[in-house]
């Protein structure tokens, strides 16, 4: 998620018999004095933490911004909760099992699900516009650009579609278990699979690129924003590696348990969750754990996303729990 850049505030004024406006400049002082303030907190964990309950089951999947927060769950729905108010706004019921993976942008939500479907939804109808249907089990992550959706699946396979009519284009088998992840970047692919390797394709051509071998067991997250590929196994471990030469540049170690999920969109921060229960934030520059957030989650950690202030995660206890780092702080065009 890119943070929103500090906007000038416009006021109106009068020389003599013409109306301008006027910029009023920013006080750099203060903002970075704001800023600093709240790296303080991200590495102290000093955090306003808000808990959603709504959903009737495991909570697996979440993705948010400035406005709302949308999840999805073993209860086969989606839920729109509102930021501010931390309010279920809508309710959306389509898939036939768990909604397992969901990404979105201003026009779509895209989902996959227990039942080896993917939907495209509808923002303004809440509505699934498109029903994808070819794999043989189920859909475990959904990406997207413009013009084309990829899904990976307990079958073994990746899948590429036509965004605009849902047309299955080509299907990549190359991986001899799950496919548990996939990111979409330009025109390369990257999956993370059960069988412990990580695999770069081709978008237009499915061909494979890369094979990325470290791991010892079964991966269950990646992310990929172009240069570097971050990666999360049931080995414990958190590796990054150079997608352009497929070389390891850090190991990071600290998890108890399986790695389910991470976020990470270039920087040097990522943030992951494991089933130990824990969420932990990462300078993978140095492969430092900055922060290691406990006790509030009671079960495995399924899901977790972050920005400039705040995390969200997910987990089987149900809870969608919100750690807000920017307590006490003027910091809303950084959030």
């Amino acid at each position: 998620m890119v943070a929103p850049s500090p906007t000038l505030s416009m006021t109106g004024g009068f020389v003599g018999q013409q109306q301008q406006s006027r910029a009023v400049a920013p006080d750099w002082r203060y903002l970075f004095q704001q800023r600093t303030e709240l790296d303080r907190h991200w590495s102290a964990g000093i955090a306003d933490v808000h808990i959603l309950t709504g959903h009737a089951d495991s909570v697996y999947c979440v993705q948010y911004d400035y406005d709302k927060i949308v999840t999805g769950s073993r209860d086969r729905t989606v839920k729109v909760w509102d930021c501010s108010s931390f309010q279920c706004l809508r309710t959306m019921a389509g898939h036939d099992a768990s909604v397992l993976c969901l990404k979105y942008d201003e026009s779509v939500l895209v989902t996959g699900s227990s039942d080896a479907t993917v939907i495209v939804w509808d923002w303004e109808t809440g509505m699934p516009r498109l029903r994808l249907v070819s794999h043989a089990a189920g859909v475990l992550d959904v990406a997207f650009n413009d013009e084309h959706v990829v899904s990976c699946s307990k079958d073994c396979t990746i899948k590429v579609w036509r965004r605009s009519d849902g047309k299955l284009l080509r299907t990549m088998a190359g991986h001899r278990g799950p496919v548990n992840a996939v990111q979409l970047h330009d025109n390369r692919i990257v999956s993370a699979s059960g069988d412990s390797l990580i695999k770069m394709w081709d978008l237009k051509t499915g061909e494979l690129i890369r094979t990325f071998t470290g791991h010892t067991r079964g991966l269950a997250c990646v992310q990929f924003d172009g240069k570097t590929i971050v990666s999360g196994s049931s080995d414990q471990l958190i590796k990054v590696w150079d997608a352009e030469t497929g070389q390891c540049t850090q190991t990071m170690r600290g998890h108890k348990d399986l790695v389910r999920t991470l976020h990470f969109a270039g920087g040097n921060r990522a943030v992951s969750g494991s089933y130990d229960q824990t969420i932990k934030v990462w300078d993978i520059s140095t492969g430092e754990c900055t922060l290691d957030l406990k006790d509030v989650h009671t079960s495995w950690v399924f899901d977790v996303q972050f920005s400039a202030s705040k995390i969200i995660s997910t987990s089987q206890d149900q809870k969608i729990v919100i750690w807000d780092f920017a307590k006490g702080l003027d910091v809303g065009d950084v959030s």
